[in-house]
């Protein structure tokens, strides 16, 4: 497709355009009104390519791809002050869900209606940038599990997860977690620690992301610690993630400041980055740079 409107850059091998199909996912697109300049669907590792050539462009950009697609793609065109939408094409979708777009469908129709352009903040973790957040403990080995057994069918793989994560929580219930933020020093046994970019909402609607944030510029960072020691607790909050009011759980601990620090008995930790697992160097060290990154919002959002 040439011609006037959106750049879209889109990860071919996504979830969603796996899926959907290729055929199916140009459909959308072209029958959401949306007016293309180009339309590219990429190999993983030719999506840097792809944004070079798109950086140069003076038509707006449109990203699709999951959180950790759009997060490497926020690295680079942060650094060029380059605003951009997103369009959500993988499993947890966190960045499109905090500016108020759920389906792909959806963001396409609100695009075409107009946009404007926001700066929100960038967290690190030991310079690596995350736009949602970054965890250790249970979260990052139930990705690691989740990729392991992606071919298996999702009728039998929620119930497999959900067992791998209640029997790694109780098998790490004990880790030893020292926590400095802002300067006050905090320490913790806890199977799972979240650091995000803002704090997050409460929420009990079923139809809203449980994973939304107040703000994406509030300027803090959020330290959210997990500290069940019984299965029955691990199942209270596990359901409470899927379901709502998980910030009320009496075991979770939050923590707000502008840095923050982690200690773990670990020499290097498994780490998911906007559910990208790398495995970083202790003691983790969380920044956050104010309306560091900016973004391409639908007005009718």
């Amino acid at each position: 497709m040439a011609g006037k409107g959106f750049n879209i850059l889109i990860n071919r091998r996504s979830g969603t355009v796996l899926n959907m199909g290729e055929a199916a996912v140009e459909a959308a697109i072209h029958d959401s009104g949306l007016e293309v300049a180009e339309l590219c669907l990429s190999e993983p590792d030719a999506m840097s390519e792809n944004l070079d050539r798109f950086i140069k462009s003076t038509q707006p950009l449109l990203i699709g791809g999951g959180d950790g697609t759009i997060r490497e793609s926020a690295k680079v065109l942060a650094e060029h002050g380059k605003a951009f939408g997103v369009l959500p094409f993988g499993t947890m979708n966190l960045l499109p869900h905090d500016l108020g777009i759920d389906t792909l469908q959806q963001a396409l129709k609100a695009y075409a209606q107009g946009v404007r352009t926001d700066a929100i903040d960038a967290g690190y973790v030991n310079g690596e940038l995350f736009l949602c957040c970054a965890s250790i403990g249970t979260m990052p080995q139930a990705s690691v599990y989740r990729e392991q057994k992606r071919d298996t069918s999702k009728v039998w793989l929620v119930p497999q997860l959900f067992m791998f994560i209640l029997d790694n929580l109780d098998r790490h219930k004990r880790e030893r977690i020292v926590l400095d933020v802002d300067g006050v020093m905090a320490r913790f046994h806890a199977p799972a620690v979240v650091v995000s970019a803002n704090r997050f909402a409460d929420s009990d609607k079923l139809t809203e992301s449980n994973f939304k944030r107040h703000t994406l510029d509030g300027g803090e960072l959020a330290a959210y610690v997990m500290t069940t020691k019984t299965k029955a607790s691990h199942v209270r909050v596990l359901m409470r993630l899927l379901f709502g009011h998980w910030l009320r759980d009496p075991d979770l601990k939050e923590m707000t400041g502008q840095r923050i620090k982690l200690w773990s008995r670990h020499k290097k930790a498994l780490v998911s980055i906007d559910g990208e697992v790398e495995k970083l160097r202790t003691p983790l060290e969380f920044t956050l740079k104010p309306r560091h990154v900016k973004v391409l919002v639908p007005e009718a959002g």
